[in-house]
């Protein structure tokens, strides 16, 4: 069985940021009437992340539906490739933000919310998802783990 190569933080980063465009450009007729007044609100970690939710058990399904978009990154705190993506995750995320576009990105510790991780395929970290109406989109990468 061949091994396939892990990405690099940058080029999720870029493969978001290249295939973003697309996913807001597609018409969501409900999105208008969407209320969601019970809505938990996670809480920040830090100011470089302001713009990073985190998610959990109790409020992952409920934020995901309040979001057409939605970008999660199951990682786990003592992980180096997680602690690599992290930052980069981060500036995406501003950058994102600042644009105005409609996309969030989020982030769940998979060592903490392991019932949520293997929920969703989870078997190492870190993993991106990318999540439209709900539902998980699989982009396979296939590139280097390098800035």
């Amino acid at each position: 069985m061949a091994v396939m190569p892990m990405p690099t933080p940058r080029s999720l980063i870029l493969l978001l940021l290249l295939a973003t465009p697309f996913f807001i450009l597609l018409p969501h007729p409900s999105a208008a009437s969407v209320s969601h007044p019970d809505l938990i609100l996670p809480k920040v970690v830090n100011d470089n992340e302001a713009h990073v939710v985190v998610l959990t058990a109790a409020n992952f399904s409920s934020f995901l539906a309040a979001r057409r978009h939605v970008v999660v990154d199951f990682y786990a705190p003592w992980c180096y490739w997680s602690c690599k993506l992290a930052p980069e995750y981060a500036a995406a995320a501003s950058h994102l933000a600042d644009k105005g576009l409609d996309v969030a990105l989020a982030k769940v510790d998979a060592t903490q919310e392991r019932q949520l991780a293997r929920a969703h395929g989870v078997e190492g970290y870190p993993t991106v998802l990318f999540f439209v109406d709900g539902v998980p989109r699989h982009y396979p990468y296939y590139g280097e783990r390098t800035k």
